[in-house]
């Protein structure tokens, strides 16, 4: 029998929702055992009385801090989703791929999911990560989906996706633009920004829609529908996890890319900052060559 770390929320917004939580929790457990695996969730256990006050903010972190210790005896992490990835959830996910500790994500069967479908996905990583490869493969399973196309001052590249980037924009057009994009980012030597009626527009279809963005973008991002919740809860955040070393090597120099080293170092700074980011992203593993680009993209399709 295999052994696993559950998350699932806890907290909720009043007594009614916690004590749904805890039910569905409990549900999550059952399914874990029909699948061969013996379960901890620290969140029930450790907020039973007498043992840890979860309103007691010391006492939290105590909880969540010794659930983090049985990772490192247990086999993997698993995340239900149907109810949203709470905070806690987030600092258990962050906290099980800086250990290297495998994540599988969930939607329990049989269950209402109140995890509002995403009509627009953010796909973040770094160079070689495999973005691109994961994102044909969810345009296959999703023949409606589209990418929302961003303008960069860099000429077109083969690695390039059919909407990615309106190409060979002028750093002058580029800055006279300014005021309609959320933000322009600097990138080895070019300008890039998404508009924000691109994004406005794609919310009210309603078909998904795709865009593939840096770490800074993301959060200016969400920090702008901040403002309105019922737009930000359409917004899912992807971030793909760079492989080893050998691998993006490899990756890199398949295609053509210049300063290798460099690249590889820039995959290890990103991947550590998302890790450690207040950035509510959903990590994806793509780190064995053919077979990991199929499991990304199944851990992806349970969200959409």
């Amino acid at each position: 029998m295999r052994s696993v770390i559950l998350e699932a929320p806890f907290k909720g917004e009043n007594w009614e929702s916690t004590e749904e939580n805890v039910r569905f929790a409990r549900l999550c457990g059952h399914d874990c055992f029909l699948r061969g695996e013996a379960f901890f969730a620290s969140h029930l256990l450790y907020t039973q009385e007498h043992v840890l006050n979860d309103k007691i903010p010391e006492e939290r972190k105590l909880g969540i801090e010794g659930g983090f210790v049985w990772k490192e005896v247990s086999d993997a992490t698993v995340v239900y989703i149907n109810r949203g990835i709470s905070k806690g959830m987030d600092l258990g996910i962050k906290a099980a791929l800086k250990m290297c500790h495998p994540v599988e994500y969930r939607c329990l069967k049989d269950y209402p999911n109140t995890n509002p479908t995403p009509v627009i996905i953010t796909i973040t990583g770094a160079s070689g990560a495999g973005k691109s490869t994961i994102i044909k493969k969810i345009i296959e399973k999703n023949p409606k989906a589209e990418l929302i196309t961003s303008y960069t001052t860099r000429g077109p590249r083969d690695s390039d996706l059919p909407g990615e980037y309106l190409c060979n924009h002028t750093f002058e057009k580029m800055k006279e633009m300014e005021s309609e994009f959320f933000k322009l980012f600097s990138a080895h030597g070019n300008l890039y920004g998404t508009l924000r009626k691109s994004v406005t527009e794609a919310m009210a279809y309603g078909d998904l829609r795709i865009l593939i963005i840096v770490p800074e973008a993301v959060k200016v991002i969400c920090d702008y529908y901040s403002k309105w919740p019922i737009l930000l809860d359409l917004i899912k955040s992807f971030y793909v996890l760079s492989p080893g070393e050998d691998e993006i090597r490899r990756r890199l120099v398949g295609r053509g890319e210049a300063e290798i080293q460099k690249r590889i170092n820039d995959c290890k700074k990103w991947d550590e900052e998302a890790l450690t980011s207040n950035i509510h992203y959903i990590f994806l593993k793509n780190d064995e060559q053919g077979i990991g680009i199929d499991k990304a993209v199944k851990q992806m399709m349970i969200f959409l």
